[in-house]
């Protein structure tokens, strides 16, 4: 690579405004920290109280949470990805409010929480997952903590399925344990940039016994059909309601396993959003709404869900 300054990468967080050209970045909550007994998988268990998490997130702290930006890589670099025509990106859809409670979308909901070093809301998207715990958000590892910082996991972490207009229908539900990948943690590698969140109970049930949960899918094909699902918030969305891109890859990134980019129009806010795949009628969670270059717009980005992932998860559920 040349000595040229890297520009921006967009994120996919909540933003008043959309700024055109850099990343939006979501970042995640939690306190005390401990790595995890995986080698590569770091976690921190939150002491906060649940009360107290949910408590913070009043309606007017979810309306202004913000995105984070990051600077990433200078552009696509994988001949396959440079060589391929580039279409006209693929305009999100509106998710029927009458399906929000229809599976699999009941399980798409925004994530709020706090960057305690500066004390600064952000928001994102997740998928509550089928695991062995029954309370597993499947998001971006930004959406977890800092990109390179080590070990700043973030606070005030809440997932509200089936968000709509302000409210959280299915409740507040908080998290007690938090999941990203070490080579996120320390290396702010996108190929890594994988995040769980373990939430608690809510009157006496889990999430998935009260919202369901999709299906956990890694070591798949790179080639499938993906329902891209978030909330995006920068013009022209607003991060009221939930959308969703359906498309084949249209482009592969750099990096180890290579992330995979589909068309896409959604914006900041999305990040951590489910992309969904349907096999033999059952419903999968296999990549998330990640990042996109200002060179390429209307791509958006997913780590591969490979064995990296597989491991995270399953330490997750676990917990």
């Amino acid at each position: 690579m040349s000595g040229k300054p890297f520009p921006r990468v967009w994120r996919l967080a909540l933003i008043p405004s959309l700024m055109a050209l850099l990343l939006l970045l979501l970042a995640s909550t939690v306190t005390s920290s401990a790595q995890a007994s995986g080698s590569d998988v770091s976690s921190k268990t939150v002491t906060q109280s649940s009360e107290s998490a949910a408590n913070y997130w009043t309606a007017e702290r979810m309306r202004t949470a913000q995105p984070k930006q990051v600077v990433v890589r200078d552009s696509l670099t994988q001949p396959q990805a440079q060589k391929k025509p580039k279409p006209q990106p693929l305009a999100a859809t509106p998710v029927p409010t009458s399906s929000y409670s229809t599976f699999p979308y009941a399980t798409i909901g925004k994530v709020f929480f706090t960057d305690s070093r500066t004390n600064t809301n952000y928001v994102c998207s997740g998928t509550a997952v089928q695991s062995s715990n029954g309370s597993v958000v499947d998001t971006a590892g930004h959406c977890v903590a800092e990109e390179g910082s080590g070990n700043n996991y973030y606070t005030n972490w809440i997932f509200c399925p089936q968000y709509l207009d302000g409210s959280c229908p299915k409740g507040k539900w908080t998290a007690r344990r938090l999941f990203a990948h070490s080579r996120w943690l320390n290396n702010a590698d996108f190929a890594y940039d994988l995040g769980e969140a373990v939430m608690n109970t809510l009157n006496g049930r889990t999430l998935v016994a009260t919202v369901g949960g999709v299906q956990y899918g890694a070591n798949l094909s790179r080639s499938q059909t993906w329902h891209a699902l978030g909330y995006p918030a920068a013009a022209p969305f607003n991060g009221n309601r939930m959308y969703e891109c359906v498309s084949t890859k249209v482009a592969d990134d750099s990096g180890s396993p290579q992330p995979i980019g589909i068309s896409c129009n959604m914006t900041g806010g999305c990040s951590g959003g489910g992309w969904l795949i349907q096999v033999n009628g059952t419903w999968y969670v296999n990549g998330h709404n990640d990042y996109g270059y200002s060179n390429r717009p209307g791509v958006l980005f997913s780590p591969y869900y490979g064995s990296a992932a597989q491991s995270l998860f399953n330490t997750a559920q676990a917990a």
